[in-house]
């Protein structure tokens, strides 16, 4: 079976990636245990001091030794991942708890958050911040121009408690000081994820940018119960940019490694946006995920996509589209499926709009409508 195949070829890369190895089309479950068993007993750990990179990067490893007839299993390669709370404990975390919770706005930015569910009543939030680089404060320091930007982000309940949240800090160097002009001609972009319980919650975020240069963010934050066993959707991720993944598996071990999952579908790759406001040159496009548990039956629906924009002006449609057929998005073996759309603005005239996506199977089972406000330019 082609979902077989798929999945196997999926757990020998994630094995290959990571040093280990996996057992397949065996009844000799003993057998493999021992195997485990053996390798757990018989390894080494090697280690090395890296140079310095940037957090984010990942790096390649090779792994050789002298003696001939020996096959070496290790990891191919490594990211620099930093934890998800890296400001704790730290006097900047107490000051942006009180910026996020202050009365000052501070530098004005924009945020944009959606949530993509990743089991029962859990879901993955992403998040998007554009903000001015010019508010960024550099300074010189060994003949390099440095900044650093401090980010917090807290999820509220409606009683005031904390139910998520992550702490950040993105380095920022240039060489030139021409570089660093150049930098602040256009808006910083920044993204973090964090995981959270279904529920109602008031999003905040805080950051600082150097010197006395802050500003914070407020908007709610809504996560729909989910059990796994309904047709849903995911919420409703706004994109500025759609690129083409040549290798969508080339990335896989980074993924695993760095726990971020970028927005892909069908070889293209949505870039979430920290702003609703778009020109109608720039390729805006939509990214959102299906769950659809019949699709694992022996004979699954068949899912399909109403797609409208409103204008918000007239509360009239602007633009209405069917996708009649996902069956390129969906993953065999797979009850979730990845869909991103492009949204033609060229066909818009300026003005103020309501994205509007709604997902329905030949089984009967209707999603809720998922929507997105933007402005056009």
């Amino acid at each position: 079976m082609p979902s077989i195949a798929s999945n196997q070829q999926v757990l020998r890369q994630l094995a290959d990636g990571t040093g280990g190895f996996v057992i397949v089309n065996s009844n000799d479950l003993l057998g493999g245990m021992q195997k485990v068993s053996q390798e757990q007993a018989q390894y080494y750990i090697l280690g090395y001091e890296p140079p310095e990179a940037d957090d984010g990067s990942c790096h390649t490893l090779k792994v050789k030794v002298d003696r001939g007839g020996t096959m070496v299993r290790a990891r191919s390669g490594y990211c620099n991942v930093k934890p998800v709370d890296l400001l704790a404990g730290k006097p900047v975390e107490k000051e942006l708890e009180s910026r996020a919770n202050g009365a000052q706005a501070g530098v004005p930015a924009s945020m944009l958050s959606s949530f993509f569910y990743t089991s029962a009543n859990t879901a993955r939030v992403d998040l998007a911040i554009d903000m001015p680089s010019d508010s960024i404060k550099f300074d010189k320091d060994k003949g390099k121009y440095k900044a650093s930007v401090n980010v917090l982000g807290m999820a509220y309940k409606a009683d005031g408690t904390v139910a998520a949240k992550f702490s950040d800090t993105a380095n920022l160097e240039f060489p030139e000081k021409k570089e660093v002009e150049e930098f602040a001609k256009v808006p910083y972009h920044y993204e973090n994820q964090f995981d959270i319980a279904s529920g109602n919650y008031t999003l905040k975020v805080a950051f600082s940018c150097g010197g006395e240069s802050f500003g914070k963010l407020e908007s709610p934050l809504v996560i729909d119960a989910y059990d796994k066993k309904q047709f849903t959707m995911s919420g409703l991720a706004l994109s500025h940019q759609m690129v083409k993944v040549t290798d969508i598996n080339a990335g896989i071990e980074s993924e695993l490694i760095e726990d971020r999952k970028p927005f892909i579908s069908q070889g293209v790759q949505l870039l979430p946006s920290g702003s609703s406001h778009f020109k109608k040159t720039e390729a805006v496009g939509a990214y959102i995920e299906l769950y659809d548990p019949h699709l694992l039956e022996d004979n699954p629906p068949k899912v399909s996509v109403r797609i409208v924009v409103l204008d918000l002006k007239t509360a009239k449609s602007a633009l209405s589209a069917a996708l009649t057929d996902t069956s390129q998005a969906i993953k065999p073996g797979s009850p979730v499926v990845p869909l991103a759309v492009r949204i033609p603005v060229e066909k818009l005239n300026p003005g103020t709009y309501r994205l509007e996506m709604q997902a329905v199977d030949t089984a009967g089972n209707l999603t809720k409508i998922r929507t997105a406000d933007f402005q056009l330019e």
